[in-house]
């Protein structure tokens, strides 16, 4: 105890002095700043054939993806009803849904590829507004440990090449529903990391946490529930913890992202077991809507109104401060905001030009919005104009009316309408657009006439 007291201090006091700005941040890198992993969650991917498989599987292998994560594989509802993403026969599923077999179609279309597969176990709806406050946690976790059995049993002899590890699907973090129980937390994984011992050290457990600004722990009591964290749970030579950088979701800024990574890599240096430290950078924006107290103990809304691809500026500055602290980096979610399957192209184009050009991001702005005119029809003001020009693609339109934010036009899933109608406004108002392209650049103002 006196041993683990001692840690806790010195890696307070390092986490502190960290802080202190004594000049430049060190540049030395610990990866380079890419990603090389992506998480897919099952109830996506369980519509997709094995044609679809091999086409996403093609395009990551065309941009640098070697790892897969799937989520949860087994969810419980509210009403306590589970659905379930493979051929089980626990007892505990006796009456749940069975979707597709997520597991065995991404193992099956992933051998040979070069590609590693962690498994994700199990989770439930009311994890978000209970945490571990609730028998519920362990007993999901207890459930998530016999998974760890049968799918070992069911799997690993036929896919050894692609069957990389397990995913721990509670995303842990310092908010403080989370916050009151994290010693509990800590011992729901150790059920599962106990029986992953048993069935085979060897494969790595991977689980991705998260840091708040809001209704959270502040940046100390968050470092030392970590440290403790390291100290409780039954961690092996080669888990893998790879934090959300939360940017994406909105839980904290990009200039807090230098502190949160200094936080992670001083707690993971105290684990006693070999950890690797990877990051998660989330390569979205959410769509958050107003809320009382936004920004000060509730996340600020956004301008965009679905959840969009983050244009690559922010996401390279993502992964840029994490390459200085974590061993590689993986994303959220390839799948859902990268792939041409999914996705215009011109995102994961602009993504491997920054690759292959020794992670330089283009600056080649847009053409200006030609033809941006306004008509009214008595009530409403109509919005028109003509597509800008790029070398890569548009990502969106900004539209300010009399110098203020009034709304984005996305292009995430092709060529919108070019045209918006402002219901309710005056004519004689001033509007404004600008085009933005994937890598952020922005062209010159178009007036309206």
């Amino acid at each position: 105890m006196l041993t683990f007291f001692k840690t806790l201090i010195s890696a307070i006091m390092a986490f502190v002095m960290a802080l202190i700005p004594f000049g430049n941040e060190n540049t030395d890198k610990k990866c380079e700043a890419e990603f090389n992993g992506t998480f897919v969650q099952s109830w996506y991917s369980g519509s997709w054939d094995d044609a679809r498989w091999q086409e996403e599987i093609s395009y990551m292998k065309q941009h640098g993806v070697e790892y897969i994560v799937l989520q949860d594989i087994a969810n419980m509802s509210l009403d306590g009803s589970w659905t379930v993403y493979y051929d089980s026969q626990l007892d505990v599923f006796e009456n749940a849904t069975f979707g597709t077999d997520v597991i065995e179609a991404a193992l099956r279309n992933c051998k040979g590829s070069g590609i590693k597969v962690f498994i994700g176990l199990a989770l439930f709806d009311d994890y978000w507004s209970t945490a571990a406050l609730t028998p519920t946690y362990y007993q999901v976790c207890s459930v998530a440990a016999d998974m760890v059995e049968e799918i070992y049993n069911k799997y690993y002899e036929e896919y050894s090449d692609c069957f990389y590890g397990w995913y721990f699907t509670p995303e842990l973090s310092n908010i403080l529903i989370c916050e009151i129980n994290f010693v509990g937390a800590c011992m729901g994984l150790n059920t599962i990391l106990d029986r992953a011992t048993e069935v085979d050290e060897s494969l790595p457990l991977l689980l991705s946490p998260f840091t708040s600004k809001y209704l959270a722990a502040g940046p100390v009591k968050t470092l030392a529930d970590w440290v403790t964290f390291f100290e409780l749970a039954h961690f092996r030579d080669g888990d893998i913890f790879a934090p959300q950088d939360a940017v994406g979701a909105g839980w904290i800024s990009e200039n807090e992202l230098e502190a949160c990574w200094k936080m992670y890599r001083t707690a993971v240096d105290t684990a006693k077991a070999d950890i690797k430290l990877w990051a998660n950078c989330e390569n979205f924006t959410i769509a958050t809507a107003e809320s009382f107290g936004e920004g000060i103990i509730a996340r600020p809304s956004s301008e965009n109104k679905e959840n969009v691809t983050a244009n690559l500026d922010r996401f390279v500055r993502q992964m840029e401060v994490a390459s200085r602290y974590a061993e590689n980096i993986i994303t959220f979610s390839y799948t859902h905001y990268f792939s041409p399957a999914k996705v215009e192209s011109c995102f994961i184009d602009t993504y491997m030009d920054y690759v292959n050009n020794g992670y330089v991001l283009e600056a080649q702005a847009p053409s200006a919005p030609a033809e941006f005119e306004k008509t009214s029809d008595g009530s409403n003001v109509i919005l028109s104009w003509e597509a800008s020009e790029d070398n890569f693609g548009i990502s969106h339109y900004r539209i300010l009316r009399n110098g203020e934010f009034l709304t984005r036009i996305e292009c995430l899933y092709g060529a919108p309408e070019l045209t918006y109608t402002d219901e309710n406004a005056d004519i004689n108002s001033t509007y404004t657009i600008i085009a933005y392209d994937a890598a952020g650049n922005a062209s010159d103002i178009a007036k309206a006439k």
